[in-house]
């Protein structure tokens, strides 16, 4: 296994304000690469921009962080694409800071170095700094938790603790993941360090101050019957669990492009070595293997998305910038280099996509972008029959639709606001639009005209209040090469 006894810090891979330097270059790029994109907004996105306009302290699937970033940057650039997503490239560029701050703590200057760049590059951070998730800011906070836990090591102070509990706290309010930490962190604690350098009055104070963060979203929760974990339950839906190990195979290899290829495979080979290397790595190495290995049960069980194990690797880069300096072996220096070099050839990849909406060179028998174009212009049409027509609300089918049109119909003015709806055969709601925007749910006008949305010419007659349903137009735009996007548009008026 890896030696750590080797202090030896002679490899100087580039000096701070070079690397201090590339992280300005690397994220300036990245947010003007948002201004030029001709990527339109996701489900998602487009989802967390409608939550940024009416702030709470919860919504119906995620805690309130996302949507207060949102409305931080549009309220004051505006509601275009590139204000939706600002705050993701800065955002990484502070993640890499604080695991180079942390790793300087814990392992010296160079390793703090190498981290930083390790993460900056990392496809995770590269795709993750041009679209805008609840992965973003977890993945601050949670960073700046364990720079504030290595600091309490140092300090042993209160003020440490009380920072380390207000930042996980917050990674709380940004993605419910965060409670991996707790867990993991009060499982480190009594395996490994049993108060030796936490005592159990830091981690009092640290678990209660995160709590006290946490407390306006708990509320919420509570005033909402809890419908976060409700919905989670019906997700779960154990009775319909098939073992299926290819999952398996497809998200161990997604975590090659989420963390990078050579690094992850890197990490694989240190992980179990580091749970018995001292209290700093045996507690990042409780910090990543156990979410990762949660996850794979998950896609045993049913499904696992790529990014559901995110978090590991905050822990992950810094075990590997550790290993990559204090470690005697020099092969396993070079083969980081060339991680890293990888990484960077990656990202390059991911910002000429995000610059140009395209992946040539590289050819897909299906290309997701096609996903995410063509609603602007669409939603433009929309809005001339809307006019044209005097209709008083639209329907969408699906959240997948209502969620970019709601966004690219609103955009400018907000003029559609709580005139779009969706219409579900769920009985009980999945998702936000479900509960908040059903369309059976809404009280309706006698003789209002109704616009409904399709992506086919079949009208199955749900719409049990309308009269005099009939097709009205066809709306079309292409999005990649020859593809197109279609919608047919049908009127109906109350009964």
């Amino acid at each position: 296994m890896l030696s750590l006894s080797n202090t030896n810090e002679n490899s100087i891979i580039f000096s701070t304000p070079v690397v201090f330097i590339i992280l300005v270059i690397i994220t300036l790029i990245r947010i003007y690469s948002l201004f030029i994109s001709p990527i339109e907004l996701s489900v998602d996105e487009a989802q967390y921009w409608h939550w940024s306009q009416n702030l709470d302290y919860g919504y119906f699937t995620k805690p309130p962080f996302i949507a207060w970033v949102i409305a931080l940057s549009t309220n004051i650039f505006g509601n275009e694409e590139w204000a939706v997503r600002l705050f993701s490239p800065i955002i990484h560029f502070f993640i890499s800071i604080a695991l180079w701050t942390t790793t300087q703590f814990a392992f010296g200057l160079k390793a703090g170095r190498i981290a930083a760049l390790l993460w900056i590059f990392t496809p995770a951070a590269s795709l993750g700094s041009f679209i805008i998730s609840t992965d973003t800011p977890l993945l601050l906070f949670w960073s700046l938790s364990l720079l504030f836990i290595f600091k309490i090591f140092k300090d042993d102070s209160y003020i440490s603790a009380s920072f380390a509990g207000a930042s996980l706290g917050l990674a709380f309010l940004s993605k419910y993941a965060a409670l991996y930490f707790f867990v993991l962190l009060i499982l480190w604690w009594v395996i490994y360090d049993k108060g030796k350098a936490l005592s159990f009055e830091k981690l009092l104070v640290l678990l209660i101050s995160s709590i006290l963060v946490a407390t306006p979203n708990l509320y919420w929760n509570y005033s909402n019957d809890f419908v976060t974990a409700s919905h989670t339950i019906s997700n779960a839906n154990l009775s319909e669990i098939i073992i299926n190990y290819t999952n398996v195979i497809n998200f161990l290899s997604s975590q090659l492009l989420v963390f990078g290829p050579i690094i992850f495979l890197l990490y694989l080979f240190i992980i179990f070595d580091s749970f018995f290397k001292g209290q700093n790595l045996s507690l990042l190495s409780m910090l990543s293997l156990p979410i990762i290995t949660l996850i794979i049960v998950q896609s045993v069980l049913k499904i696992a998305n790529p990014n559901w194990a995110v978090a590991a690797y905050i822990s992950a880069t810094l075990m590997i910038s550790a290993y990559a300096i204090i470690q005697k072996h020099k092969i396993f220096r070079l083969i980081t280099k060339f991680g890293l070099f990888t990484n960077f050839v990656l990202s390059l990849l991911i910002l000429k996509i995000t610059l140009t909406g395209n992946f040539y060179p590289i050819h897909l028998k299906s290309d997701p972008l096609r996903k995410n174009l063509g609603f602007e212009i669409l939603s433009s049409e929309i809005k001339k029959i809307f006019d044209n027509n005097e209709i008083s609300k639209m329907v969408f089918i699906n959240r997948g639709e209502i969620t970019r049109f709601n966004y690219y119909l609103n955009k400018i003015d907000n003029k559609f606001k709580n005139k779009i709806f969706l219409k579900t055969k769920s009985i009980s709601p999945g998702n936000f639009y479900e509960q908040n925007y059903n369309y059976d749910k809404t009280k309706h006008k006698k003789n209002e005209k109704i616009m409904i949305i399709k992506r086919d010419l079949n009208f199955e007659n749900d719409f049990a209040n309308l009269t005099n349903t009939k097709f009205i137009q066809k709306i079309s735009t292409i999005t990649i090469k020859n593809l197109k996007s279609t919608y047919y548009l049908f009127e109906g008026t109350v009964k």
